[in-house]
């Protein structure tokens, strides 16, 4: 019998002694009870189930292909979300080249000259936080030396570079007047201020995190929570894969070295001298100068970094690939890295234990060139030394208008 329809008269037919208490018996309550259980739990399930709309977005930017993979509520949402991503990558490429007329060249201008300048408040946000990448990294990261990178030919989309290098007394004399984020000043009206001329801004260590995080916010505000961010070697995971995590691949000097499942919120991020760089040997270095020696970077061939906060991730890559297998540990306790991995030029990866138990080595990685190395925190990737994320700052709605 159906449990959801007891019996109409549960009493003996044609039987109804006067006087005799007729309401339902306690075990009557217990199946409308469990009906009304059955119905709730059947209703929670159909939502828990209900299908997803998956839809995919593709730009440019940064010179660097972005991807947004995401499951939204319904269709309306997932166009209103891929609707707002453009807009915002089409204002930070253009308010944030390091080169070409933007915003940044116009504060760089006006740094060099001593001038106080307004800037909007993404900008603000990206000051403030490349501030905290170079205090963590102990200088590793150090976006106050554009004129360094500019120097060397970095400052180009033509890869590789094939300008002459810098003679040693520029590269000296550059060393010497070296500046650091230390030595600027926002207030909270976005007034920058610096007594250092030398100062000229290069976000491109933390533009693709500090984007990701931005198109994050936007995904959210437009009700979506599951989607996969990718801005060239940055990736950044939402909510899941459908039942499924997020899976990304840990790239290397060769290739995908393996691949890793993501948890919400995690942030990925890579860095190599394997596609940007001067022509030449590999001493000529790639694209990440390091500012202690006044030249491209010749300790690293990749490096890796998962963690919570995204922009701390991508910073943390390029310090990592300064530091170089000699400083990698020190750079881990610092930064508060507990996922972390480096590659030398001799094959070699370093790499955290907490990182090495989520990554699943492709077919050719051979173990033997692994070498575990300690991470700062006990715990896994999400380790942070108590540290608040670093805060993230959208444009205003005008400027992000095409």
């Amino acid at each position: 019998m159906d449990a959801c329809h007891p019996p109409a008269n549960d009493r003996v037919p044609g039987h109804r002694p006067a006087g005799v208490n007729t309401a339902p018996r306690p075990r009557v309550w217990q199946g409308v009870l469990a009906c009304a259980v059955t119905a709730v739990l059947i209703t929670a399930a159909m939502l828990w189930w209900r299908p997803r709309v998956e839809a995919r977005g593709e730009y440019l930017a940064f010179g660097t292909r972005v991807s947004v993979q995401l499951r939204a509520p319904n269709r309306e949402a997932a166009d209103r979300a891929l609707a707002a991503i453009g807009p915002l990558l089409i204002h930070d490429h253009r308010a944030w080249h390091p080169w070409e007329p933007s915003d940044l060249t116009r504060l760089n201008a006006a740094l060099a000259e001593g001038r106080p300048h307004r800037v909007g408040r993404d900008i603000a946000g990206l000051i403030r936080a490349a501030a905290i990448g170079d205090a963590r990294s102990d200088g590793l990261f150090n976006p106050a030396a554009g004129r360094l990178i500019a120097a060397w030919g970095f400052h180009t989309s033509q890869y590789p570079v094939r300008t002459a290098a810098p003679t040693e007394q520029q590269v000296a004399a550059l060393r010497a007047a070296m500046p650091r984020m230390r030595e600027i000043q926002v207030d909270a009206q976005g007034i920058v201020t610096s007594r250092r001329r030398e100062v000229q801004l290069d976000f491109n260590g933390l533009a693709e995190g500090y984007a990701a995080a931005q198109m994050r916010q936007l995904l959210r505000a437009e009700g979506v929570d599951d989607a996969l961010l990718y801005v060239g070697g940055f990736v950044l995971a939402m909510g899941r894969d459908g039942h499924r995590p997020w899976t990304a691949g840990v790239r290397g000097p060769g290739g995908v070295l393996g691949a890793i499942d993501l948890r919400d919120g995690e942030a990925l991020s890579s860095s190599g001298d394997y596609q940007r760089r001067r022509a030449g040997t590999r001493q000529d270095g790639g694209h990440i100068v390091d500012t202690r020696s006044g030249r491209p970077g010749q300790a690293s061939a990749a490096a890796s970094v998962i963690a919570i906060d995204p922009v701390l991730a991508d910073m943390a890559a390029t310090a990592l690939m300064v530091a170089g297998p000699t400083g990698f540990d020190a750079t881990v306790r610092r930064m508060h890295l507990n996922c972390a991995l480096l590659v030398s030029h001799e094959g070699e990866v370093l790499i955290t234990p907490a990182l090495r138990d989520r990554l699943r080595l492709h077919d050719g990685t051979a173990a033997g060139v692994l070498r575990l190395r300690p991470g700062a925190d006990a715990g896994g990737c999400d380790a942070t030394g108590g540290r608040p994320p670093i805060p993230i700052e959208l444009p205003s709605a005008s400027a992000r208008r095409p």
